[in-house]
Parts: structure tokens; sequence; C-alpha cells
């Protein structure tokens, strides 16, 4: 099996990056031969494979994304033997792994966030570039087969494009559980603490994301108004890149910024999921979320959403709570209260570590490769020109 593998920017430390890293030294194991091609990389390189440079400008972005795509379409023409796995909106590409979801579903979803503004944000010029990206790509007669992390994407994808069913497969993240010891839990508490100036007798949420209102920050903050109001002893670490002053003023307004710490992007994310008691991910749309998967290894009870692919590896009541809307704060505070109960914290964080352990990286490699191979075993079989490319 011969496949070039697409993605925009590579760098050795982001955590797509290092699913991608996994990926090729699985597939490298199986003896395929692989190129990767990408825009711009750190590094020596992804596990020894080789690297295509596909040079396009920084600036514009809409119009980078375009000449990316055509560039990709291009070095697809002139090695039509290799099969084109992308992780971009590619149209051409002949198997396509939707790991941010759908685009046109995200801009849907945002109207709960922008309700007034909301009906100008797909005239928005990178927006445009991803919708129309995004059409083509599962319009394109190349597509052999798609990859969703989730049940739920998989069926956006055949909602919005009309894609058969038995062309789209589920392939959930993976987690390697080894990397949140449970018998570190209580130095990490220790640290994390002291660290924070937060009392051993506060249970701690914990809040891992960039992108504050997408992923919830202003639902949680509102929940924990409720809970501060109800005279709660608790603490929430947010932890992440964005700007925290709206909810600053939301929580001195209800009396609860003294409920809250803000760090900013920290290293070493494993060691606030191990420190933590729960974690809470109100998110308003989320295709599947690793800092959802990384919790529930570190042995933590996660509330979310029903609109977090991740929510279908939680129990709800069992592993964690899921919450049916997003903007829901009350119910988001009731959970909060329950999870004020150590001991129940402490079962549904047992319960949340074994189902994450079941969750391998090497099991999405395996299901992974079964997809490629499903897809390589057509394009062989059907000749290496399945359709026209589109241009």
């Amino acid at each position: 099996m011969k496949v070039a593998l697409v993605r925009y920017r590579y760098n050795p430390h982001g955590g797509a990056e290092r699913y991608l890293d996994g990926l090729l030294a699985g597939l490298r194991a199986a003896g395929a031969e692989v190129a990767l091609l990408a825009a711009s990389w750190e590094g020596e390189g992804a596990s020894g494979i080789p690297l295509v440079r596909i040079p396009v400008p920084h600036r514009p972005v809409p119009l980078r994304l375009f000449l990316f795509a055509r560039a990709v379409r291009e070095w697809g023409r002139a090695h039509p033997d290799r099969l084109l796995f992308s992780l971009e909106r590619v149209p051409g590409a002949e198997v396509y792994r939707a790991g941010d979801g759908c685009h046109a579903e995200w801009l849907e979803r945002k109207r709960l966030l922008r309700p007034l503004s909301w009906p100008l944000d797909a005239l928005r010029p990178l927006n445009l570039a991803y919708l129309h990206l995004e059409k083509a790509m599962y319009a394109s007669g190349r597509l052999r087969a798609v990859i969703a992390n989730s049940a739920r994407g998989r069926e956006e994808i055949i909602r919005r494009f009309g894609l058969p069913p038995e062309r789209i497969s589920v392939v959930r993240n993976g987690v390697d559980a080894a990397l949140f010891p449970l018998d570190r839990r209580e130095a990490a508490a220790a640290a994390l603490r002291g660290r924070l100036g937060i009392a051993a007798v506060e249970p701690l949420f914990l809040f891992v994301g960039s992108g504050f209102a997408r992923k919830g920050l202003g639902v949680l903050a509102r929940a924990a108004v409720r809970l501060a109001r109800a005279g709660r002893v608790f603490r929430v670490v947010v932890v992440g890149k964005g700007d925290p002053a709206p909810y600053r003023r939301l929580l001195r307004d209800g009396g609860a910024e003294d409920h809250f710490v803000f760090t900013g992007p920290v290293a070493g994310a494993a060691e606030f999921c191990l420190g933590a008691d729960a974690f809470v991910f109100p998110t308003v749309y989320e295709p599947f979320s690793n800092a959802c998967l990384e919790a529930m290894a570190a042995g933590l009870p996660v509330v979310t959403t029903a609109v977090n692919g991740a929510a279908e590896v939680i129990r709800d009541g069992e592993s964690g709570f899921v919450l049916p809307d997003p903007q829901d704060d009350a119910l988001l505070a009731e959970r909060m209260m329950a999870l004020l109960d150590g001991d129940l914290r402490r079962r549904m964080g047992a319960e949340a570590r074994r189902a994450a352990e079941s969750l391998t990286p090497e099991r999405n490699v395996a299901e992974t490769l079964a997809v490629l191979a499903r897809a390589w075993a057509e394009k062989t079989a059907a000749g290496t020109s399945p359709g026209g490319m589109p241009r």
C-alpha cells in the first residue's frame, strides 16, 4: 500500500501531530510506503517518514487554503499510484479523516453564542473557504472513504452531504492511559494545590481548552455563580488560551470570582488532570474532545454535553454526566453539586478510567489502517484513475 498523508502544518509537539506520528509509525509497521505532504513543518520529520513540502503563501488565509488544496491535487495527479489520505479539507482526497467535524454544523451551532451576528458568520471569507472546500470534497467522485471520530460526526456528514452510510467509518480517538498513572494522583493533587493556593478541602474542577466561548466557559461561569450563591466550597481551574476578562466580570458580578483560577496555556496538562477532582467541559460543539478522554484516563469524572463526540464513551450517571443542552447552567450546577461528594467522584472516576483504557492509540491505528486497506483494495481493483480529479 502506498499512502500520501496530507496535513497542512506539522510540528513535533502538537496533539494532532502526536496522533499523526502514531499513525505514520503504524502504517510503516504494516509495510506501507508513506509520504507526508505538508506546507510547513518543524523538526526532522515525522517518524522518519519522507516529507514533501507543499509551498503556499502564509496570507491571506482563505487563499492559502485554496492554494494548498490545489497543490495537493496536482501532486496527486503526478502520483496516481498513491492513496491520498487527508486530514484537511482537500477536494480530491480519496480518504478523509473528519477530525475537525463539519464546519457547516459548527457555524449553525454558533448561533447559541452569537444569536444576533450569527447569520453574518457564513459570509466571512475564511468561513466561505471552509464551506466551499468541505462541500467540494464530499461531492468529489474520488472520495472513497471517510473516517469520523464519533457516531454523531458520522450522522452530520450523512445528513449534510448525503454520503452513503457505508462509506463512513467511526474510529474514535485513543489515549495512552499509561501517561496518567493513578498512583501519582495524590502527589499531583498536593503539588497543584500548592502551586495555585487551593486548600485540600476545596473540590477542584478542571477546564482545559483554548477558544473559551465555543468550549463553554460562559455557561460554566454561570453555573459556578449558582454554586457560590448556594454557599458551596469549590474551585475551578481554567487552563488554556483565551481572554478571561468577560468571564471575570460575570463571576465578579455574581460573587464567584474567588472560585476561579485562570492559568493561561501550560505545559504538563497531564499533571493538572491527575491533580484535579473532576473535569468540566460544557462545549457548544466538539467533534471529539481529547481533553475529556485524557481526563477520563486520569480517573476523573467528566461533565460535558451531548454535542461533544466524547460523550459517546461516557455513561451518564456512571462515569460522568452528559448535558442535553449546552446552555443549561442550572443543570450543570446541579451536576457539579453532585460531584462535591468525594465518594461519588471516586466511583465515577474509576468507571471513567476503565472506559478510557479500552480506547487505546493502538486500537485507533488498527481501525484506521483497516479503512485505508479497504480503500487501497478498491483503488487498485479499479485502477489508479477512479474518477476525474476536480479542478
